[in-house]
């Protein structure tokens, strides 16, 4: 993921260096119940090491917005800004203590979160299956990775979403599709997304990444699954603002985030009448096959991981 943001492939071709390293996982498993199940997450990474450290202070230190100074955080040491990736990340929890965004003082909003949203579509890329198209999957929590218990000021170089949810079929189904995985953040900061990225803004921020997911169902009834980061084409479609505020409202960040597309949401997340549609025929590049396996024993079983770059925004 790039500060400010870019196409993942004009940065590697010009040699960008990245601000975190980012990939998405994806298991599946063979459920008793529902049939074939796929798992999802994303897992964001800062460079530990000294060079990552300037780095990362030299890119989100803002000192252009003076009021800045009032809101930074660093660890006890002061060397790490912003020490706790999960914390600049997420949502839900006290503003300025479990989380480092809050009200922005210049603003009077408080939309400081990175999300992933995902809608599931048919295989053609064109109809949106019935279970996202009126509450996608969504959330906007991060957990700190190889951290027991962790603060404002601890030192956290890995953060990981929520696990989502996709039901596949059937064993012996004959069933493909696709899903949209959108991974956005809610404040640019007047940075502007990449030339030929979706204009139409995420609350006040954009895209930072997109992946598609296609899955098809074997003869022997397995799904053999491809995941790829590509240009997004269109932009989430979500109300942002709308659910953010429930979000920030609720005593627990489950009552608004939707992990699984079976489970509807104790209070349906809002968006836009007439969502955007994952388009196919994106670049093959990157592809990477993942055959999953069936073990008789336990209800669940099979899995493998794929990996995508991504790119990470800032935070206040």
């Amino acid at each position: 993921m790039y500060w400010p943001p870019q196409d993942p492939a004009a940065a590697t071709a010009t040699k960008t260096k990245a601000l975190l390293a980012g990939l998405v996982t994806l298991k599946a498993q063979n459920v008793a119940v529902t049939g074939w199940v796929a798992s999802i997450r994303i897992v964001l990474r800062r460079a530990p090491d000294e060079a990552g450290r300037k780095f990362w202070n030299a890119r989100l230190a803002f000192p252009e917005y003076d009021w800045m100074s009032y809101v930074r955080v660093w660890d006890t040491e002061h060397r790490w800004l912003w020490p706790n990736l999960a914390y600049l990340l997420r949502l839900h929890g006290k503003e300025r203590v479990e989380r480092y965004g809050g009200v922005d003082p210049g603003k009077g909003v408080d939309n400081d979160f990175a999300a992933v949203l995902i809608r599931k579509y048919d295989s053609s890329g064109l109809i949106e299956s019935e279970e996202t198209k009126q509450a996608p999957l969504v959330s906007a929590e991060w957990h700190a990775v190889g951290v027991a218990t962790a603060d404002r000021q601890s030192v956290v170089h890995t953060a990981q979403s929520d696990e989502f949810t996709l039901h596949l079929g059937m064993p012996g189904e004959v069933r493909s599709g696709r899903a949209g995985i959108w991974l956005i953040y809610a404040d640019f900061l007047g940075a502007k997304p990449p030339a030929a990225w979706p204009k139409e803004p995420e609350y006040a921020g954009g895209i930072l990444a997109f992946f598609e997911a296609r899955w098809a169902m074997s003869a022997e009834g397995r799904p053999e699954i491809h995941i790829k980061p590509m240009m997004p084409r269109q932009a989430t479609g979500f109300e942002w603002e709308r659910w953010a505020l429930r979000t920030l409202a609720s005593p627990d960040s489950k009552r608004t985030a939707r992990l699984s597309d079976h489970a509807p949401p104790s209070q349906p997340a809002r968006e836009s009448e007439k969502p955007e549609k994952v388009e196919p025929d994106g670049p093959a590049n990157g592809s990477q096959p993942i055959r999953s396996e069936t073990n008789r024993t336990p209800p669940a079983a099979g899995s493998r991981r794929c990996v995508g770059r991504v790119t990470a925004p800032a935070r206040k």
